[in-house]
């Protein structure tokens, strides 16, 4: 038996019988906790704006045994988010973890900042990620249970030129995190956020070669990480191994934000 192997058989039943929904899911970071929380033994409803994406995503984690629902839904819109919990309800019955992870970019100096670019980032990422917290709080509150994790990034801890809007909007999602856990924890919830720092993904893959090594200097650990990185922390912080926890920012960025 190898290492993955022997990692995913520890994993199998860490979530058995729970229900997780995961924004942002039909590629990189998201998709990639999808899979790791389907490994773990949970039901996994698959959340993005592109049906197509998403349910592509979901069908192969079903081609591999494990139980999944896709869901085309714009977390900016708070009727998309309303309907995406009441399926997962009709569906499961219950909501007992929360990945927040949708997110966009639209990266420009500020000075030359569209008010546009600004509204959708935050409402997006800031906003979207409000909107789906606080739709899950009730079914959590009843059960007496629930796991709230937000991705955050380390761009809201130290800032990053051109991303005033994005920086803004993982800041806030840093504040929100800390207020929101204080207010939900003597009803069983906790809610952490996860900071990744450079993860190789398509959205990153559009950083130049040279920027790249620049990059790579900043890390102690002399290498990017990987959407597993994230989606290891992620399954650990909806687990019970992490019931002591709540309110707290993991980074998983190879050391670059000490």
């Amino acid at each position: 038996m190898d290492a993955t192997t022997e990692r995913n058989a520890f994993r199998e039943d860490l979530l058995s019988g729970k229900t997780a929904i995961v924004t942002g899911a039909s590629r990189g970071i998201g998709a990639a906790i999808a899979q790791r929380l389907c490994e773990a033994g949970a039901n996994v409803v698959l959340c993005s704006r592109s049906a197509e994406a998403v349910t592509q995503i979901a069908e192969t984690l079903q081609e591999k045994g494990y139980t999944t629902l896709a869901t085309a839904a714009d977390i900016s819109q708070k009727a998309d988010v309303e309907g995406l919990i009441k399926k997962t309800i009709a569906q499961f019955s219950q909501i007992d973890i929360l990945v927040n992870n949708a997110g966009i970019t639209r990266d420009m100096l500020l000075m030359r900042l569209k008010d546009e670019d600004w509204d959708a980032v935050l409402q997006t990422n800031l906003t979207g990620t409000m909107y789906c917290t606080r739709a899950v709080l009730r079914p959590m509150i009843r059960q007496k249970s629930g796991r709230i994790i937000n991705i955050s990034s380390v761009v809201g801890l130290v800032g990053n030129a051109g991303q005033a809007n994005y920086a803004a909007a993982k800041a806030g999602i840093i504040g929100f995190t800390k207020a929101t856990a204080k207010e939900v924890g003597t009803r069983g919830i906790t809610v952490n956020a996860i900071a990744p720092g450079f993860i190789t993904t398509d959205m990153t893959a559009q950083i130049s070669e040279d920027n790249q090594k620049q990059l790579l200097e900043l890390i102690p650990l002399r290498e990017f990480g990987h959407p597993e990185d994230v989606a290891d922390a992620a399954c650990f912080l909806a687990s019970d191994a992490a019931r002591y926890i709540t309110g707290q920012i993991l980074q998983v960025d190879g050391g670059m934000v000490m």
